[in-house]
């Protein structure tokens, strides 16, 4: 399995730019699925939330992959505190994550009219 090569950023913070950093808290692969789930801790201090489209940018550079096979599923904002929490799936083909996520977070991703 390819996805199973690209494990191994447990615990890893890498500085996106000046203002963000971003952190990996837990990386899953479920193999069943064919996904790397990932839990990420945002920190954006001198900035407001990421949107999903900078996330998805992040994570595809950091695991080498492309970005419509990287599902944003949701970022929760740490009231007051500048940092947040995302979830995020990476598939090893992007039609078996048409099959199993729900159609509007392909909308909200950009990847579906």
């Amino acid at each position: 399995m390819e996805l199973e090569k690209k494990l191994g950023n447990k615990g890893k913070t890498i500085s996106v730019s000046e203002d963000v950093s971003v952190t990996i808290l837990d990386e899953k692969l479920n193999k069943l699925l064919k996904r790397i789930e990932l839990e990420l801790y945002i920190d954006h201090i001198r900035s407001g939330t990421p949107s999903r489209k900078d996330v998805q940018k992040i994570v595809a550079s950091i695991y080498g992959v492309s970005e419509d096979r990287v599902i944003v599923k949701n970022i929760l904002s740490h009231y007051g505190r500048g940092s947040s929490k995302a979830y995020v799936h990476i598939y090893e083909d992007i039609s078996l994550a048409r099959l199993v996520e729900p159609r509007y977070i392909f909308k909200r991703l950009g990847l579906e009219q």
